[in-house]
């Protein structure tokens, strides 16, 4: 409910407030207040809608949590939110002393604090009580009984989580602009790119032999010191993308069928890729992201060479893919050497981007409490852990 009397709500460091999760009728509430903020084209019933569609996917079904902060005085149907955020369980992988453990973590995005009652310190309490909660959270099944880290992207820069233990990671980009046949002249031509529906990107991206690579590498690298973590790529994250571009695209675009090209890919150079499309409130804002590239390390510089150019070869397919819906470019998050060299093919201009303000990648370890050291590196920081 919406207080009525601002000045008499308790102050953040009251011993009243607590965090807790909101009923079904709680998050409704919270969905309607945060959606000045994030609904972006949609209307208020459809923005609603969405948000329901997202929750009931398999990466969120069971492990989505809502939490509010509200005063314990009062009773549950009539608390009034003072702040609230989400908290999303996700299956991850931790590598340390020659090993590799499954392990769940969080992700936690949503954060909001309406405007007339910012200033009085709630997101502070909010996120403090959160960050210890999370650690046991939905953990009762675990090895370890508990998470080790958790995940979130800041859009306020990096100084205001980081005061919670959210530290910021690298958060770069890359990015072109669409572009349309008639400018590509049939570069495309002849091209062993193809496009990649769902069920291909399930084939090519997330199989168990792709996975089984990645758990792999990961045991490589946890012969060296120190600890390192990664959100695994699987099937569900990538449903979770679409369904959030499927339902924009059903809404804004009602006469016309619905995106089914989910990437692309070189299957003789065994380079893939998968997009998907954000539309925003502008047209500035409708941006084609690539999630997530696979391809096998090179060997040789002639392996080297073929990567990079069947990844110059995607790139211009995605290119084609943007200006086909509109939107104003394309972007890559944490490009790897071989990706730039592959963007230079393309766009000799193209520069690194590095972050300050929006989509700063944050991650707030306590493995150092269990023995694993207080350091920690972050692998597969691409945007399909976004959500």
């Amino acid at each position: 409910m919406i207080a009525a009397n601002v000045p008499s709500l308790p102050d953040g460091d009251s011993p009243d407030l607590v965090l807790v999760p909101a009923t079904p009728k709680e998050r409704i509430e919270s969905i309607k207040l945060n959606s000045v903020a994030w609904k972006g084209p949609l209307d208020i019933d459809s923005y609603i809608a969405r948000e329901d569609h997202l929750y009931n996917q398999r990466l969120t079904r069971e492990n989505l949590t809502c939490w509010i902060l509200v005063d314990r005085s009062e009773p549950e149907g009539e608390r009034t939110i003072l702040s609230s955020c989400e908290s999303y369980r996700k299956k991850a992988l931790l590598a340390h002393g020659g090993t590799v453990e499954n392990v769940k973590t969080h992700g936690i995005g949503s954060v909001y604090c309406r405007p007339e009652f910012r200033g009085k310190g709630y997101a502070k309490r909010m996120l403090e009580e959160l960050s210890q909660k999370l650690e046991t959270w939905q953990m009762e099944k675990e090895s370890r009984g508990r998470s080790l880290f958790t995940i979130l992207f800041s859009d306020i820069g990096k100084k205001f989580y980081a005061q919670f233990g959210w530290r910021p990671f690298l958060s770069s980009h890359m990015s072109l602009p669409p572009l349309a046949k008639e400018v590509l002249n049939g570069s495309l031509e002849g091209s062993k790119i193809r496009t990649l529906s769902a069920k291909d990107v399930q084939d090519n991206i997330c199989d168990e032999t792709t996975l089984a690579k990645l758990r792999e590498r990961m045991h490589i690298v946890s012969q060296s010191p120190g600890a390192k973590v990664a959100i695994i790529p699987d099937f569900d994250h990538f449903i979770w993308h679409w369904a959030r571009e499927e339902f924009f695209a059903e809404k804004l675009f009602p006469n016309r069928s619905p995106p089914v090209i989910k990437g692309a890919g070189d299957d003789q150079a065994r380079v893939y890729c998968a997009w998907n499309r954000n539309f925003g409130e502008a047209p500035e804002d409708n941006v084609l992201y690539i999630l997530r590239w696979v391809y096998d390390d090179p060997t040789s510089p002639e392996d080297e060479q073929t990567v990079i150019q069947a990844m110059a070869g995607i790139l211009r397919r995605a290119q084609l893919e943007a200006h086909e819906w509109n939107m104003s470019k394309i972007e890559f998050w944490n490009p790897s050497p071989l990706l730039e060299k592959a963007v230079a093919l393309l766009d000799p201009k193209a520069q690194v981007v590095h972050r300050e303000e929006s989509s700063i990648s944050s991650l707030r370890w306590t493995g150092a409490e269990q023995g694993l050291g207080k350091d920690v590196q972050w692998l597969l920081n691409e945007k399909f852990t976004w959500c």
